[in-house]
């Protein structure tokens, strides 16, 4: 009696279309400098230089639709972790952070092997960015606080591969621009203005549903 051949199993290509949710974390960094006007408008000649940074956490969710191998989507996420630096000038001390961010962007990618996608990313980001210069204690010159809304742009692009048929794993980089920023200080009569950009480095884990 003939033997029959043992049936071929054959494993149907991975999609990626659908929601998912997830959490990430990583480190951003940023070079910025502060630069001071008179009241009028006219620079006074003084700048100085800092960099914030720190560690961050958040959350993600999104959706994908796959057709052939690109892939198209759109994601939100909230990361919160302080990025803060600052520097002193005698008695006098600046400081600049920023708490949180979230951001709202498209998605563009391609899977070069079935359970992998390489992607770009960009959209508006969301902020708000925290400054305090003090002239010291005791001082007669009040200290300021700003604390400023922003709403900027965020572009980046990363990597991402499904683990299991449901969970996946990521890597990205972004850069955000939250274009410029001024303040005034009323008791010395200058306002202060900055740049602030930032850099980071992300993992991220997702689970489709």
């Amino acid at each position: 009696m003939p033997v029959k051949a043992p049936r071929s199993v054959v494993v149907p290509p991975y999609g990626w279309t659908g929601f998912y949710a997830g959490v990430q974390g990583g480190y951003e960094w940023s070079r910025d400098r502060t630069t001071e006007f008179n009241l009028g408008g006219l620079p006074t000649g003084f700048s100085h230089g800092f960099s914030p940074s720190g560690g961050f956490g958040g959350v993600h969710v999104g959706y994908n639709y796959q057709f052939d191998r690109i892939v198209l989507g759109i994601e939100g996420d909230v990361d919160v972790g302080r990025a803060s630096d600052g520097f002193s000038l005698g008695v006098l001390a600046f400081n600049a952070r920023k708490d949180w961010e979230a951001s709202i962007r498209g998605r563009l990618g391609v899977t070069p092997i079935d359970r992998l996608l390489l992607y770009v990313t960009g959209g508006v980001a969301f902020t708000e960015l925290k400054y305090h210069w003090d002239a010291g204690i005791p001082s007669p010159v009040a200290p300021v606080d700003a604390n400023i809304a922003k709403t900027g742009w965020t572009v980046g692009a990363g990597g991402e591969a499904a683990l299991t048929n449901r969970v996946t794993a990521r890597l990205e980089y972004r850069y955000s621009d939250f274009g410029t920023t001024r303040f005034d200080w009323p008791s010395i009569l200058g306002t202060y203005e900055q740049h602030p950009r930032f850099q980071s480095v992300r993992g991220g884990v997702s689970v489709r549903f």
